[in-house]
């Protein structure tokens, strides 16, 4: 039976979208490219990251929590996956890959049931929060959300508070 829990992820995830969206609304391409300060990332950067790594799918992860027994999930930390194909896109298309990650995601999470969301998973990236290192899916998959997306989000707005 699907999850109420589940369902209430994928709408969050879409709000998430939605506030990504609004961040980059009216950003040319030539302000998307160009670091706010020294040392920061693009807005290009920023959706580059959200993307993740070329040739793999965010939702991938998520499914490591259902088909495996307590999966590693390993994550680096503050790599921007910017890479000179992804340089070259539009605004409009790392946005929109972005928008299908989020939607892939979200269409997974809102077909699980309670009991799927339960299932646990080893996430050293998150071990010094207050989740730590061992967390369930819906808790890892609100950490998406809830914390990195969000952050995100922040640091376009700041980005464009700064002109890009």
């Amino acid at each position: 039976m699907v999850s109420a829990a589940a369902v209430s992820l994928r709408d969050a995830l879409n709000q998430k979208l939605s506030e990504l969206e609004e961040a980059v609304a009216g950003v040319s391409d030539t302000e998307a490219g160009q670091r706010p300060s020294e040392g920061e990332w693009c807005v290009k950067e920023v959706l580059s990251h959200l993307c993740g790594e070329e040739g793999e799918r965010a939702v991938s992860r998520l499914r490591q929590f259902v088909e495996e027994d307590m999966p590693l999930i390993g994550i680096v930390r503050g790599l921007p996956y910017y890479t000179p194909r992804r340089q070259a896109m539009s605004i409009g298309d790392l946005l929109a890959a972005v928008r299908g990650q989020y939607e892939e995601m979200g269409g997974f999470l809102a077909g699980l049931s309670d009991e799927q969301l339960q299932r646990m998973g080893r996430v050293p990236i998150l071990k010094d929060t207050p989740l730590g290192e061992e967390v369930t899916l819906a808790q890892f998959a609100g950490a998406i959300i809830n914390f990195h997306a969000t952050d995100h989000v922040g640091q376009l707005r700041k980005n464009r508070q700064a002109g890009a």
